[in-house]
């Protein structure tokens, strides 16, 4: 929601939850690639590799924006899915709760 400010209580809340979603994220991204390279068999897969490397950054830095203006999006996202549950958004007034609810519900 744009012009609406963030407390301090807010930021930390939104900080630590943001981390752990991406971190998670990553930690799967890892697995993933693991597994591929692991089985890669020839030049093709090897190249194969690098392009789901390659889009799982892309689809990452597109969904992983911690301006305070996009984390209503964002945590609306991820609420929806399923990276996130609402309970560790608590500490958020009810009016981003709200608009988060709604982004995960579209």
């Amino acid at each position: 929601m744009p012009g609406e400010t963030w407390t301090d209580r807010e930021k930390k809340v939104a900080r630590r939850v943001f981390e752990a979603a991406l971190h998670r994220e990553l930690a799967e991204v890892m697995a993933q690639f693991k597994s591929r390279a692991a089985s890669a068999k020839g030049p093709e897969d090897m190249w194969a590799v690098q392009e789901y490397l390659a889009q799982a950054r892309r689809d990452i830095d597109r969904k992983y924006d911690y301006r305070y203006s996009q984390l209503d999006l964002v945590f609306g996202r991820l609420l929806r899915e399923g990276r996130i549950e609402e309970l560790v958004l608590k500490g958020l007034a009810e009016e981003k709760l709200a608009c988060i609810r709604r982004v995960a519900s579209l």
